[in-house]
């Protein structure tokens, strides 16, 4: 059966992954989609029937949609005696952001796990039996990638962004979630407490500390004010 093994020294018989919808092109029977994973693009491949409005919005540039698929990897032959990959996804589905978010946190976790393994059989004089399973895909995957310490570091790194990158997202998101609440909350009444305004918060899903140092970096911005009763306003612009 046909594998791929990483840079990191995953064996994969098939993949996983969830990306943000870029492009959505139909020929026939035949969907290619371009996903953003926060650390590249790729383009998949599918036959089955996507039967979702999310999606034919992202084509359109209306809003945002994310993309689960399980797939395999499959070599096709190219001009001249190149080759190319391309990702054949058995399985397609949307998912909300949270999803996705989830899903960055993880992978990169076990990618770091990965690559302190790996890094711990480079520099060891003795043998890592119980690291991987396969030793000699480990083997071939250090000597097919060249794998150094320089090299670990660029692919911790891309792990280590794609978090960075997750959690600038999240902080604005974050910021125009607070912002819309206290709007809302100041048609109706004088503002909103700030105690209410971090259950509201909690509810659809945010962490109680990011709520609280994402308003006081606001307030600090001169985007928001507090009241000595502890009720948040927007400041007039």
């Amino acid at each position: 059966m046909t594998f791929l093994v990483t840079p990191t020294g995953a064996k994969c018989y098939r993949l996983f992954g969830i990306g943000e919808v870029q492009e959505v092109e139909i020929r026939g029977n035949i969907a290619r989609i371009k996903l953003e994973d926060l650390t590249a693009t790729l383009n998949i491949y599918t036959n089955k029937a996507i039967h979702v409005e999310g999606v034919k919005k992202a084509k359109a540039g209306e809003e945002k949609a994310f993309l689960a698929f399980l797939g395999n990897v499959r070599v096709r032959a190219g001009a001249g005696a190149g080759k190319r990959n391309i990702i054949l996804a058995e399985e397609v589905g949307t998912v909300d952001e949270r999803v996705r978010a989830d899903w960055v946190l993880n992978t990169a976790w076990r990618t770091m796990e990965r690559v302190e393994l790996i890094r711990s059989t480079i520099s060891s004089k003795k043998k890592q039996e119980n690291v991987f399973s396969d030793k000699a895909i480990l083997k071939e995957a250090l000597e097919h990638y060249a794998l150094d310490n320089d090299r670990l570091d660029a692919l911790a790194n891309t792990a280590i962004n794609a978090v960075k990158s997750l959690w600038q997202r999240y902080h604005t998101t974050a910021k125009e979630m607070i912002i819309e609440i206290v709007k809302k909350a100041e048609k109706i009444e004088r503002g909103v407490e700030r105690e209410k305004l971090v259950q509201a918060l909690k509810n659809k899903g945010l962490d109680e500390a990011l709520v609280e140092e994402v308003t006081d970096e606001l307030i600090m911005e001169g985007r928001c004010y507090e009241s000595d009763g502890g009720v948040l306003k927007v400041m007039a612009i």
